[in-house]
């Protein structure tokens, strides 16, 4: 009778597992008109930028619907070269959105209940720049996947197959690098969006069935 019970509940636990399970799925995009092309809307993003080094002329983390006018900023003293830790949150039941970077924490409150997949942005402008996004983990999975970008050049990770709307937690690191003087300003910084994918024609093999489910 004991054994038929732990068989019972070690199937429970199996069968928790498998609900529970996701599987996480990357491409890469090398323009911004293919990233906008596939997404409806940004529901939130989290950015990390070179700024003026910490300075107080401008910010250099920011985090809210839109980079162009973002919710909340932060100063951030970027070290060459340093390699820095950085988590990402939302709880589906506050609707609060978290970013931490380096002992930096920003906040911002979404009204988006419906969440799509990942995009992680990196771009180095100028020759002698590189960034990369690496160490990523989507719920404790890992992603198996970096965003890269060495000046000038651009690339977008594209994360998919996460249950982001029943809340999330992305952690990774960011290395920003550069030879001789500093960039400036977002000529070499990074976003993570949280975006909303747009609807086409399901009988698109590729992309329709799935992008409709988030519509």
């Amino acid at each position: 009778m004991r054994s038929a019970i732990v068989s019972v509940v070690a199937l429970g636990f199996v069968a928790l597992l498998s609900v529970n399970a996701f599987s996480l799925t990357t491409k890469h995009l090398s323009t911004d008109a293919e990233l906008l092309a596939l997404i409806s809307d940004t529901l939130f993003v989290a950015e990390g930028r070179i700024g003026d080094l910490g300075g107080a002329a401008t910010f250099e983390l920011d985090l809210g619907q839109s980079t162009a006018a973002p919710n909340t900023t932060a100063q951030y003293g970027w070290v060459n070269g340093q390699v820095e830790s950085f988590t990402l949150t939302y709880s589906n039941v506050t609707k609060l959105v978290s970013f931490t970077l380096g002992g930096r924490s920003l906040t911002y409150t979404t009204p988006f209940p419906m969440f799509g997949d990942i995009f992680v942005r990196t771009r180095a402008v100028d020759s002698g720049r590189e960034i990369i996004l690496q160490n990523l983990v989507l719920d404790g999975q890992g992603v198996g996947d970096v965003s890269h970008a060495v000046g000038d050049g651009l690339d977008i990770l594209w994360i998919s197959g996460g249950m982001l709307s029943d809340g999330f937690t992305l952690t990774g690191t960011a290395t920003l690098s550069w030879v001789g003087a500093p960039p400036t300003q977002s000529r070499l910084a990074f976003q993570i969006k949280v975006a909303k994918l747009s609807v086409i024609g399901v009988e698109n093999d590729t992309w329709g069935g799935i992008k409709a489910l988030y519509r």
